[in-house]
């Protein structure tokens, strides 16, 4: 998927982040540094923890579909910790969520952004409650 396969409503569209993998237990997203930059001109720490966010919710939505037996699930996000610790001034970044815990009502993923070089730039914890989805 790419962001062109994203609504183009959302903000992933918008940051032009594509997906390059999906599962329960990981998820990989990338993003372009250009068109995300802070006055500075570096990565703006939002645009790293709204990607931060799109990887863990992906993976743990995916982990609530794996597990519905009866009743669709869904997860949202309850709580995010990131701690930006580089910064990158072009190219693309790169977010990996792992999950760390994949329960049946609460899910955590560790994610890392990292630059072209593998260098990271940002590491974060995500919560994700598993809920019953909307009809």
């Amino acid at each position: 998927m790419e962001s062109k396969d994203f609504a183009e409503h959302t903000l992933m569209h918008r940051m032009n982040m594509q997906l390059v993998s999906l599962s329960p237990s990981e998820c990989i997203i990338r993003m372009p540094v250009e068109g995300n930059r802070q006055r500075a001109g570096f990565l703006h720490g939002g645009a790293s923890a709204a990607l931060v966010e799109t990887a863990g919710s992906f993976a743990a939505n995916e982990h609530a579909q794996s597990i519905a037996t009866d009743t669709p699930l869904a997860a949202v996000g309850v709580e995010l910790s990131i701690q930006h610790v580089s910064s990158a001034a072009d190219g693309f970044v790169t977010a990996t969520a792992t999950g760390v815990q994949l329960g049946r009502t609460r899910c955590v993923h560790r994610v890392d952004v990292k630059n072209e070089d593998g260098e990271i730039i940002s590491t974060a914890l995500i919560s994700n409650q598993i809920i019953k989805a909307r009809a």
